[in-house]
């Protein structure tokens, strides 16, 4: 298990680490509208990285069944 809580913080790490490096290019501080979607973005990101996680332990734990 600890395995797949790895391959998730794994993922959110990545999204975060590159959310700030192109956050910093693109985030002006003067459009709301284009921060919200950054946010948005980000929380996409964090929900992808914990499907992706539970996928690969769906995909284990078919192939122990067999």
């Amino acid at each position: 298990m600890s395995k797949y809580i790895s391959i998730f913080f794994l993922g959110a790490l990545v999204s975060f680490l590159l959310f700030f490096i192109f956050g910093s290019v693109f985030m002006d501080g003067g459009n709301p509208a284009e921060e919200a979607v950054y946010t948005f973005g980000t929380i996409i990101v964090l929900f992808l990285s914990f499907i992706i996680s539970q996928m690969c332990y769906l995909i284990d734990l078919i192939k122990k069944k067999r």
